[in-house]
């Protein structure tokens, strides 16, 4: 969540364009180096025979790092540098700045000029099946409201924790401002 906050301090600060891209079939990308079988899922199997796979397939221990290869080696190729802190974070320096953040299948893709977020969406989607969500909203559980006029850009996780409120049993609990008086002492047994 670092990378996040970084990032939106920058394109708040620099009054930057903020969109978000949603890659489909994310771990059917990788290309596998190594011969692996796996057995007909049932329902299909035909006799005793097994299926060699040719793609990395979600719940492989290698799926991921086979999909952050193949991604990372096409934005290198479009000379994109990687940054030394958060392996997940490319800047493209040309005449102005492209700033793209990955996480998964999330990404978020920063920059003053318009033109350059829409070259690089079509490269993208050249290579990998995508969805354009247009400016980013929502990243990590993460809820982003942004006005450009008044340059504010608020993140918040209010939907996050109501989920894990409901998740867990507790939406229907009284609030109380303290939950112990303050007079209270607690001990270890």
């Amino acid at each position: 969540h670092y990378s996040v906050r970084i990032l939106m301090s920058i394109v708040n600060q620099y009054n930057l364009h903020l969109e978000q891209l949603d890659l489909k079939t994310t771990f059917l990308h990788g290309d596998l180096k190594e011969t692996i079988y796996m057995r007909q899922l049932e329902g299909f199997a035909l006799d005793d025979m097994v299926c060699l796979l040719q793609k990395s397939l979600h719940g492989l221990k290698k799926s991921s790092r086979q999909w952050y290869k193949k991604f990372d080696d096409f934005l290198i190729k479009m000379e994109f540098k990687r940054c030394n802190y958060d392996s997940c974070v490319y800047v493209l320096h040309q005449k102005d700045c492209l700033y793209l953040l990955l996480y998964v299948d999330d990404i978020l893709v920063a920059s003053c000029n318009k033109c350059m977020i829409n070259d690089l969406k079509s490269k993208l989607n050249s290579e990998f099946e995508m969805k354009d969500l247009g400016e980013a909203r929502w990243i990590l559980g993460v809820d982003i409201k942004r006005d450009r006029l008044k340059r504010t850009l608020l993140l918040s996780q209010q939907a996050y924790m109501q989920k894990v409120v409901k998740r867990f049993r507790m939406h229907q609990s009284k609030p109380m401002g303290t939950p112990l008086g303050q007079h209270m002492k607690l001990s270890k047994s």
